[in-house]
Parts: C-alpha cells; sequence; structure tokens
C-alpha cells in the first residue's frame, strides 16, 4: 500500500525539514517555505494532509486554507494548523476557513502523530480486524495470535510489531518506524527492535514463514499465504 502524502507548509524551512524527519518513516512528505507557492505544491502533490503554519510573510494560513477549501479537487484534504502563539481569534478564523485542526507550538511529538492518524482515519475504508500470514493469524480486536490454531501469548509491544511485519508482509519494516510507532518519544534505541524480534522468534517457532533481518535496516516477515 501506497505512503500517505503530506503536504507541509511552514515560513521557517528548519521546522519544514524538522516535521518531514519526523513523518517520513510513516509518511511521504513534501513541503515549502513560501507560502506563497503553497496551493501549487498541493495541487501538484493531491496530498492525502496538509500541516498548514498560520503566521506567514506573503500569504497567510488562512488564506492557503480558504483556497485549499474553495477548490474542487482538494476541498476534502483534512488541513491541520500548526502554529506558534496564535490567539483566540486567529484559532477561530483557523476554523472558520475551512481547518480540522489545530495544533500550537511547542507540541510533542506523539500528539501531533496521533492527531494526524486521527485525520487520515476518517478518510480510510474499515480496516480489517484480522490479519493472517501462512498459518499465522491475528485478531486484532481481541489481540491474540495463534499459529496452527494455538495461541500464542505476547507482550503489548510484541503484538504491535508482529501486527506492522504482517501488515507489510514480504515488505521491508525499519527499526526507525517501530521506534517512531511503538515507543514514540520514549528514550530507547535500535538494540530495543532486536530485542524483541528475537523474544518474538522464540515464540512464533511454529510458524511457516521467517522473520528476517535486513542489514541495517530492519526486518522484513516472509510467508507465502496457504
Amino acid at each position: 500500500m501506497a505512503a500517505k502524502r503530506i503536504v507541509i507548509v511552514d515560513d521557517y524551512e528548519e521546522s519544514c525539514k524538522l516535521l518531514a524527519e519526523i513523518l517520513s518513516s510513516t509518511y511521504e512528505c513534501s513541503y515549502t517555505s513560501d507560502s506563497t507557492s503553497a496551493v501549487r505544491l498541493i495541487n501538484e502533490k493531491k496530498p492525502d494532509l496538509i500541516l498548514l503554519d498560520y503566521k506567514m510573510p506573503g500569504v497567510l494560513g488562512v488564506d492557503v486554507c480558504r483556497e485549499v477549501k474553495e477548490n474542487e479537487s482538494t476541498r476534502n484534504t483534512p488541513i491541520i494548523f500548526v502554529s506558534g502563539a496564535a490567539t483566540i481569534d486567529e484559532r477561530i478564523k483557523a476554523f472558520e476557513t475551512g481547518a480540522d485542526d489545530f495544533i500550537s507550538k511547542p507540541f510533542h511529538v506523539k500528539e501531533l502523530i496521533l492527531r494526524i492518524k486521527a485525520r487520515l482515519s476518517e478518510k480510510e475504508p474499515e480496516v480489517a480486524a484480522e490479519l493472517t500470514a501462512a498459518n499465522l493469524k491475528m485478531n486484532l480486536l481481541s489481540r491474540q495470535v495463534y499459529v496452527d490454531g494455538e495461541e500464542v501469548n505476547l507482550t503489548p509491544k510484541q503484538f504491535d510489531i508482529l501486527k506492522m511485519l504482517v501488515a507489510a508482509k514480504n515488505h521491508l519494516v525499519t527499526r526507525e518506524k517501530c521506534l517512531m510507532e511503538i515507543w514514540g518519544d520514549t528514550e530507547v534505541t535500535s538494540r530495543n527492535v532486536d530485542s524483541q524480534i528475537n523474544y518474538l522468534k522464540r515464540k512464533i517457532q511454529k510458524f511457516n514463514g521467517r522473520i528476517v533481518a535486513v542489514p541495517s535496516l530492519g526486518y522484513r516477515l516472509e510467508a507465502q499465504d496457504l
């Protein structure tokens, strides 16, 4: 499945780069620090979501928001304002022009990611309640895992890692993606991912497939459907 596309608009280029770096392990990010070219970039990239600064020289964020929402091809694209020191009147103005959310700087990375996920999930169809790979089955609602019909007891983090691997079956899942989506801002290293993967391998020994390390990058779950 192709990564969701996000366009970031902020007059401070370092802020654009930082946001793109934070989100690039999960999303396809494009950005501009020139507010006058923001609408052109949005029309070109056709993003699934826009992160937009309010106070920018040249063209204000609300003006960009208004133009996006008035365009038939982009009007349903969620817009999250990410801006510092906004007054209540400015926040109200943002929502009046079509903003879907507003987060103030400084913000917690995990909060931003959760807000992005919430807005994108509103556009997505209902996801399956079950994932399978060969003789392995995951119930995402009860958070139970079965191999050959026998339940395997996993820790919450092991379940979430396995879920990522099975969902991306036969494709790479990077350590950075695991760290970002599972540990968030908790101070851990890639060794934590490796350690949990090793525990996971031992617990699903009867799985008719394998978890393969991709040197310096991450892991890939290899399996053929039965």
